[in-house]
């Protein structure tokens, strides 16, 4: 599957961005699963990814990621339900580099709560090592209890810069 990121001035409008369904996996009993959705968008001097969870409350330990490598690195974004934040590049902490605040609302599909994590875009770029009009892989996911996620466990998503 292929997410393509167009950058943008300013932070990006979120309504106007395609949306990635986060899924539990049909092994996940069906009182237990959570429906969440993310997005991912970027300007010249941040790369965003929001996602929101579908439920009322949470558990602390509740956990948003995203996951993303190219040529063998990796950035991993997370925020808590309890309210931590990390940024992990190449499993290194580099968390004075990330924000990240909490969302919460209620649209037609129900109560949610969520994050949206940003990171500059220069120091990601150069983490990954990715190239002006480079793609790169990733997953979007929701944890603990139940996993939901963008694409299922052991595959990725393409995200494409533009």
């Amino acid at each position: 599957m292929d997410y393509p990121i167009l950058k943008t001035p300013g932070e990006p409008r979120f309504d106007s961005l395609g949306v990635l369904k986060l899924r539990c996996t049909c092994a996940v009993p069906v009182n237990d699963r959570i429906f969440a959705q993310g997005q991912v968008g970027a300007t010249d001097s941040h790369l965003y990814v929001r996602i929101w969870s579908f439920e009322t409350s949470p558990a602390p330990q509740a956990t948003l990621r995203a996951v993303f490598s190219h040529n063998g690195h990796t950035a991993d974004l997370s925020v808590t339900a309890g309210g931590e934040s990390a940024l992990l590049l190449d499993g290194q902490p580099a968390g004075e580099l990330l924000t990240a605040y909490q969302i919460s609302g209620e649209d037609l599909q129900g109560e949610y709560w969520g994050a949206v994590m940003a990171v500059p875009f220069d120091r990601f770029s150069q983490a990954l090592g990715l190239a002006e009009q480079d793609s790169f892989d990733g997953n979007l996911l929701r944890e603990h209890p139940a996993l939901s996620s963008a694409a299922p466990v052991g595959q990725t998503v393409r995200f494409l810069l533009r």
